[in-house]
């Protein structure tokens, strides 16, 4: 099983990857982890390949991960002859190691140049509250909140049309931290449901020894004056699978006018 992991970013998608790496599934050479910042001390656990893969898909529609103001999700993706052929490869190469893990909150948006060459994809979806979202991007990135917000709607609806023919499995960032060992008992059944082989539960001490109770540093509590509209809050319920999704779902007008009036 190929086992791909979707969130906005700064929504715990590096944690989960590890989490699920633990598990069994294999991610890459030694070497290949990523960087390790103060941002994430605990490690991006991004394959180099598939950020750059996946910049260079936005980049051919005139966007950056921060900047989606010419972004459209009405229209194909377009993916170059070289594009395809580098997803290939390296997909093909993670095939001999199943079941694999792979990240990139990118591929939220880029994911139906990926589509096509995956076998048995399963999709993990991160939840992680959108205004704690803001807050780590307003301290990272010096993003506005209400950009931050509607960056985060943007993934969220990228990731949810993209994966609507793919098997998914729920994981909520406030669990793996507040609950560990709850949250990756249930995250693994969930993977075993979906017909993942060959993972085993990680030791409770490891678990513990690597999600820092710490490293929650944006809280939503801390923030006033923010909320959330009714349709982001219908967004949020479909990441976090207590919501069905019946359709295709699409980012709202005031969203689309804060990214076009605000680019990063």
């Amino acid at each position: 099983m190929q086992i791909l992991i979707f969130g906005m970013h700064r929504s715990g998608t590096s944690m989960t990857t590890r989490l699920v790496n633990m598990m069994g599934a294999y991610f890459g050479p030694e070497n290949s982890i990523g960087t390790v910042k103060d941002e994430n001390p605990k490690g991006f656990w991004e394959r180099a390949e598939v950020y750059k893969l996946n910049d260079a898909l936005l980049a051919a529609h005139g966007c950056s991960w921060s900047d989606l103001k010419n972004w459209s999700f009405s229209e194909p993706l377009s993916v170059s002859d070289a594009v395809t052929e580098n997803i290939r490869r390296f997909i093909h190469g993670m095939d001999a190691f199943r079941p694999w893990v792979v990240k990139d909150p990118r591929m939220c948006l880029t994911f139906s140049a990926w589509r096509p060459v995956l076998e048995v994809p399963v999709a993990v979806l991160v939840h992680r509250n959108p205004i704690e979202v803001a807050v780590s991007l307003q301290t990272r990135n010096n993003f506005p909140l209400e950009y931050g917000i509607a960056l985060w709607e943007h993934y969220v609806v990228g990731l949810l049309n993209n994966t609507m023919d793919v098997p998914r499995a729920f994981v909520r960032y406030v669990d793996l931290h507040q609950r560990p060992m709850e949250a990756c008992e249930a995250l693994h059944t969930q993977l075993v449901t979906l017909g993942v082989r060959r993972l085993e539960m990680p030791y409770e001490n490891e678990i513990r020894a690597f999600i820092d109770p710490t490293l929650y540093r944006s809280r939503a509590q801390n923030v006033a004056g923010i909320e959330l509209t009714p349709a982001q809050k219908i967004l949020a319920e479909m990441v976090r699978g207590i919501r069905a999704q019946d359709g295709p779902v699409a980012v709202s007008e005031e969203s689309k006018a804060i990214i076009k009036n605000n680019p990063m």
